[in-house]
């Protein structure tokens, strides 16, 4: 877990100096920031793992970050945190590619919980980004459509709902292709197709 880089965003003194030593205490290695100046400038000179930025900074938002590490950094994840929660700034953090958003005060184990499954939710990603598609045509001979299927629920996770609005496929065509998919590749279950297909078993 020490490989795992931080960059906090805080312009709260004690609360950055609390976090940053849970976290380090943690495992992780971690950079402080307390403004967003401060936190573009590390981003654009350092890699990390993990942005934990406040919302609302003296000189800006956690909003110009996100807005950053969409554009440039779009594999590091995000973890919000803020004093000044509403509904409507939640759902615009989530929109801009916050992973989690915590609300002060909050316990440690609870933002230790958020940036493990930001973590592991990272390295999905990775996963799922080295899956050979076209490969997957060729050894498990899937259709078009198949396919396409196959990618958005390992990719995405999405219910056979919205699999079938995305497509503009009915909900029954979803199954229907899915128990194909499923026979194919030999598994029961979108759970255990993403498993196989991201464990390797396609090298």
């Amino acid at each position: 877990m020490a490989s795992n880089k931080v960059l906090l965003v805080e312009d709260e003194d004690i609360l950055r100096t609390s976090l940053h030593m849970f976290l380090k205490k943690s495992g992780f290695e971690v950079k402080e920031a307390e403004d967003e100046e401060g936190a573009l400038k590390s981003l654009k000179e350092d890699g990390f793992n993990l942005v934990i930025t406040d919302l609302f900074l003296a000189d800006g938002s956690g909003f110009g970050i996100m807005k950053y590490l969409q554009e440039c950094c779009p594999d590091v994840k995000c973890i919000v945190i803020t004093g000044h929660a509403s509904l409507d700034s939640a759902i615009r953090a989530l929109r801009k590619g916050a992973f989690d958003y915590l609300l002060k005060p909050f316990g440690y184990e609870e933002l230790r919980s958020a940036v493990e499954k930001a973590l592991v939710k990272q390295s999905e990603d990775k996963q799922v980004k080295k899956v050979d598609y076209q490969k997957l045509t060729r050894l498990y001979g899937l259709t078009k459509k198949e396919l396409q299927i196959t990618r958005i629920v390992i990719s995405e996770g999405l219910s056979n709902d919205e699999v079938a609005e995305r497509l503009k496929i009915s909900r029954n065509t979803v199954k229907v292709h899915l128990r194909n998919i499923f026979k194919k590749v030999g598994v029961e279950s979108k759970t255990s197709l993403t498993t196989t297909l991201l464990t390797g078993s396609t090298k």
